[in-house]
């Protein structure tokens, strides 16, 4: 188990480190320069150079590269260039609303997913009604679910307010936008899981021995579940932080991706690419944490090829 787990935090730095280079080297892909986005469109040519001077912008590539990782290695992010504050004190102070959105979000996935999959696992057929809303949800994209909820819910009948911040009655909706969507992904896996279960030796060996139907769910069946429903809680990571950016912008809630965006139109280069980092490293935690729980959920993975 320690030479997995050494194995997926190796991964995982290489691939911070990855992203790391790659987000650093195309952000000099985004048109504009951030030294007149910094000082105005009426800034003379000497307060731009110097503007470019003391950024480092006429540095070579590999030279600001360096400096960057070097940086980094340490926690410093740089200095936004819009905000003139600590990227990393920036970043956290927006990670507790982006968490507090995912963890409602979760929330409302896991318990609609789990009831929808175990629902369908438990049934002889499979519902066509169900299967037509399941592939539906699936082709919807999160920024027009987000704005369909925002005009029925926020405009045309006024129940919840539009003027972003944080609190219960401005989270439902971006947490159901994200909840919602992501409830067939659980459902799929709940269900195969469930009957994979279901028509396995143990449970046939269960039944036979006169166990009661909830006990066998309960104690066999949900536990081999839980595995690959795990194993999603860590991807789950990777797409709230991929989706969250368009839903923080439709909704104004004040998360990273807001932030993010925010960066984007101001050609903030340290800001952008600090919080593709933070979101990197976010992410491969998550997915550490899913499978050093799958090894203890499920003794059957410590057995896993690596």
């Amino acid at each position: 188990m320690a030479r997995r787990i050494g194995i997926r935090i190796l991964l995982g730095l290489l691939t911070i480190f990855a992203v790391l280079l790659l987000t650093f080297v195309l952000q000099y892909v985004l048109p504009g320069d951030p030294a007149r986005s910094i000082a105005g469109p009426k800034a003379s040519a000497e307060v731009l150079a110097q503007i470019r001077e003391q950024l480092h912008l006429n540095d070579p590539l590999l030279s600001q590269l360096g400096h960057y990782l070097a940086g980094a290695a340490t926690g410093d992010l740089g200095t936004s260039y819009a905000k003139d504050a600590p990227v990393l004190s920036l970043i956290l102070d927006r990670i507790p609303a982006t968490a507090m959105l995912a963890a409602a979000a979760l929330v409302i996935e896991l318990v609609l997913g789990t009831l929808w999959g175990t629902w369908e696992a438990l049934r002889p057929k499979r519902s066509w009604l169900l299967a037509t809303f399941h592939v539906g949800l699936l082709s919807v994209p999160a920024f027009s679910l987000g704005f369909a909820l925002l005009l029925l819910f926020a405009y045309e009948i006024p129940l919840f307010p539009i003027d972003g911040g944080t609190g219960v009655a401005k989270i439902v909706l971006p947490a159901v936008t994200l909840g919602v969507l992501g409830a067939p992904f659980y459902a799929n896996v709940v269900r195969d899981s469930m009957r994979e279960a279901l028509a396995s030796p143990y449970v046939r060996t269960a039944v036979s021995k006169g166990l009661r139907r909830r006990r066998i769910l309960l104690r066999h069946v949900t536990r081999n579940t839980a595995s690959p429903v795990v194993t999603m809680l860590g991807m789950d990571v990777a797409i709230f932080f991929s989706s969250v950016v368009f839903v923080e912008k439709i909704f104004a809630w004040p998360g990273v991706g807001l932030l993010q965006t925010e960066a984007f139109a101001n050609l903030d280069r340290p800001l952008l690419t600090g919080t593709v980092v933070v979101v990197a490293v976010i992410v491969v935690l998550g997915n550490l944490t899913a499978d050093i729980t799958r090894m203890f959920i499920d003794p059957r993975v410590k057995t896993e090829a690596l």
